[in-house]
């Protein structure tokens, strides 16, 4: 396997692997009895698809969940890619100021042989197929089925895997960590809605695990549901006022906290 000591892959469930970019950025590979799914792509540092190559012999197609930087990373290696309608035009957008700020401040693990830092850029990758609400992805004896889940970004889509009960949330969902309603992209009211659908559909199917772009494979959906409540709450003004807290290169967001979740967000996400 492939990981140019970059990347940690777990298979959490059979043909189903969680690969971790430098311990901080997940995507997914399916492996399916015709073919293959790539979700997500990371930051780009290393090769997602020469890894992705080393772990099956099958046709390989790629979709993104959303597309903020840290998820586009590898859209050059496949010919085409997989986004929801929304997302088209940004996968030829410029992620200059992501890739800086990254450089710049890494303090991680050392970067792969072969990697410029100096040069590093996400190039463009080519739109190839709309993904959305009610498509169905068929990898021969396993099928993922899409669904609309805007939020944190309006391109965003979560997808249901029948066979081992994978639900894939992008970073809607994120056990442990805060739900970046503070981002550029995000609309609060958009949010609990979407949490909503994803606690529909584990409520009307076997989710075994919840899976998002930063956190570990989750084996407890009943996590959608409080998230859900606790959003709908905020939404609504019932945990007022909340803190003012650092975040990062995000400055200063308003935080909520309460039953096990964590809210950042901000007034440009009030709409």
């Amino acid at each position: 396997m492939d990981t140019q000591n970059w990347y940690d892959v777990q298979e959490f469930a059979p043909d189903t692997y969680q690969v971790t970019e430098a311990g901080r950025w997940n995507m997914f590979l399916f492996v399916g009895g015709e073919k293959a799914l790539a979700l997500d792509g990371g930051i780009g540092v290393g090769s997602f698809r020469k890894l992705c190559e080393s772990i099956t012999d099958l046709p390989i197609d790629h979709v993104l969940t959303h597309t903020h930087w840290d998820h586009v990373g590898a859209i050059h290696e496949w010919d085409s890619v997989g986004v929801h309608p929304n997302g088209k035009e940004k996968l030829a957008g410029d992620y200059s100021a992501g890739c800086k700020d990254f450089v710049e401040n890494w303090k991680g693990r050392p970067f792969p042989e072969g990697f410029d830092p100096v040069t590093f850029t996400i190039p463009p990758g080519r739109f190839g197929r709309k993904v959305k609400e009610g498509d169905a992805i068929d990898l021969g004896g396993r099928t993922l089925r899409v669904w609309d889940t805007p939020g944190h970004s309006p391109c965003s889509i979560s997808l249901y895997e029948d066979r081992e009960g994978v639900l894939i949330t992008g970073d809607l969902v994120k056990p442990g960590q805060p739900l970046f309603i503070q981002v550029p992209t995000a609309v609060f009211s958009d949010y609990g809605p979407s949490l909503r659908v994803l606690e529909r559909i584990a409520a009307e199917n076997e989710v075994n695990w919840v899976c998002s772009g930063h956190t570990e494979p989750h084996p407890d959906p009943s996590v959608i549901g409080r998230m859900a409540a606790f959003v709908e709450e905020a939404w609504a003004g019932k945990h007022e006022p909340p803190k003012k807290v650092e975040a990062g290169k995000w400055g200063i967001v308003d935080e909520y906290e309460g039953s096990g979740v964590k809210v950042w967000t901000n007034d440009n996400a009030r709409r």
